[in-house]
């Protein structure tokens, strides 16, 4: 049973990332940088995700309120996705079933990714933050802010979940953790090197 359990919360946890990066390709095809923004780039060891492919030629030449607009696409995806299932999740009396366990995994994933986004790569400036920062710098501060509100309320699902799922809540979401914030640290170096 256990096992049915990972493979449900990798499978949560691969689409909230291919859902992030699919904000990222709208916003690029909006801009004419992409044909599909539904194809991706994510791997199955999840590091490293990006909206590739992309129209290098027309992505350089978009501005920094656009390069803003694709950047902050794929938080707006978590939120999108992760406030309205947890707040329906916290208002409904949860069943211990796998498809629960499912929706808030996936609820609870996405607020993680926009949550380190908005909070650890706001502080260590990085990935997606980093376009934030190029179209006003004065964004971080709100969007720092909302991070707080959006780890309280991580904090409150992983209260109100089911007892027997908490652990395993707590101990992904701190690996999670752990690897999107220095995950996107060495993608931003290895890619502001370039």
């Amino acid at each position: 049973m256990m096992l049915l359990y990972l493979i449900i919360g990798y499978i949560a946890l691969y689409s909230v990332i291919w859902l992030h990066e699919v904000g990222h390709g709208v916003m690029y095809a909006k801009y004419k940088c992409k044909d599909n923004p539904f194809k991706v780039h994510v791997p199955f060891y999840l590091f490293f995700s990006t909206p590739r492919p992309v129209n290098e030629d027309k992505a350089k030449s978009l501005n920094h309120k656009q390069l803003y607009i694709v950047g902050i696409g794929g938080i707006v995806v978590n939120l999108i996705f992760g406030i309205p299932i947890s707040i329906i999740l916290l208002l409904t009396d949860l069943q211990n079933t796998l498809f629960i366990f499912f929706l808030y995994s996936f609820s609870l994933f996405h607020l993680v990714e926009a949550a380190t986004y908005m909070v650890i790569s706001n502080i260590f400036l990085s990935s997606d933050m980093r376009l934030v920062e190029q179209y006003n710098s004065k964004l971080r501060i709100p969007i720092f802010i909302i991070g707080l509100f959006i780890v309280a309320l991580i904090i409150y699902m992983l209260i109100h979940c089911p007892a027997s799922w908490r652990l395993g809540f707590i101990l992904s979401i701190v690996i999670m953790t752990l690897c999107m914030g220095l995950g996107r640290m060495i993608f931003t170096k290895i890619h502001t090197a370039k």
